[in-house]
């Protein structure tokens, strides 16, 4: 070929070149891998070894069955733990009184007494006090018993039992449907009771309950209390109670509308999450209808309390 005429077709000619370079090479790669693998002995291949392109001497013989790479840090904490309050490392799900089986919904059971001791008023007169409750079943439905009340020393008492069918609404809420029935001096009475329960912002506990009776009774119950920490084990707990009527009880003391109301400052010490000795002061009063009650049976209007008990729950 003459030298003008290479000139001539050299460009054509590298294009085709250049658009045959990579099946070419990618065929004789195939070809060398094919013959690479028909000379390997399966059997003697060892799968446990992993080379590396680093240094394939020294790791030629690595178990990685040996290697456990799921093995956790020795000081990480289990998912879900708290810090102890006590600097004793991780505190789990159990010394808050939530089990690990709650969150798959399973059943389940508490007893909580959040009020179990004495009072002593300034007129010298004790009282025993309580407030707790059960509850059995699952995060969203459960079967729920409360009760409050105290008994004086002199034989007089009040208190209530309730039943409800506690069923959660939101995260934070529940809805509860159920029964209540009165104790203590006097007629015993009974309602049908309907109510919620829950979390309101900055975390106060709130319940408000309504209650029906026969002859055209009713009634409504507001609760509100607040834990506020001072340390990790030291607690002050101030508690609002008050207590609505629609039409006057004689015979129970209880006048219609708002009939008395009741404040409670406790400080409690956790020894454990589930045993906190608790002291602290009660403010009651009466009024309308009831107060009147109260005075024509010679009882105070008000009274003040020194209160002393345990909070536990199981």
């Amino acid at each position: 070929m003459k030298p003008n005429s290479f000139q001539k077709h050299a460009p054509a000619l590298c294009a085709i070149a250049l658009a045959l370079a990579p099946p070419l090479a990618a065929a004789q790669a195939a070809q060398m891998d094919h013959a690479g693998m028909t000379g390997m002995d399966h059997g003697s291949m060892d799968h446990g070894q992993a080379p590396s392109p680093d240094s394939p001497e020294s790791h030629q013989g690595m178990d990685h069955a040996e290697a456990n790479h799921d093995a956790p840090a020795a000081d990480a904490p289990p998912v879900g733990s708290l810090p102890a309050s006590d600097g004793e490392g991780p505190r789990g799900y159990d010394s808050y009184g939530i089990h690990p089986h709650m969150m798959d919904n399973a059943p389940t059971w508490q007893v909580l007494f959040d009020k179990f001791g004495g009072s002593r008023n300034r007129d010298g007169q004790n009282a025993l006090e309580w407030d707790g409750r059960f509850w059995f079943g699952t995060a969203t439905d459960r079967l729920l018993v409360k009760s409050e009340g105290e008994r004086e020393s002199g034989g007089g008492s009040d208190g209530k039992v309730e039943a409800f069918w506690s069923h959660a609404i939101s995260p934070f809420w529940d809805l509860q449907l159920g029964a209540r029935r009165d104790i203590g001096a006097g007629p015993k009475r009974n309602w049908a009771a309907v109510g919620v329960e829950g979390l309101l912002p900055y975390n106060i506990e709130l319940t408000a309950t309504a209650y029906a009776g026969p002859s055209g009774r009713s009634a409504l119950a507001l609760k509100a209390e607040y834990d506020l920490l001072l340390t990790q084990r030291l607690i002050f707990t101030p508690e609002l109670q008050a207590s609505v009527y629609g039409k006057n009880d004689p015979q129970r003391g209880i006048g219609s509308g708002l009939s008395q109301g009741s404040l409670s400052l406790r400080l409690r010490y956790e020894v454990t999450r589930e045993f906190a000795p608790y002291v602290g002061v009660s403010f009651e009063r009466k009024f309308g209808q009831t107060a009147s009650y109260a005075s024509d049976a010679g009882e105070s209007r008000s009274q003040a309390a020194v209160i002393a008990g345990v909070r536990f729950w199981f």
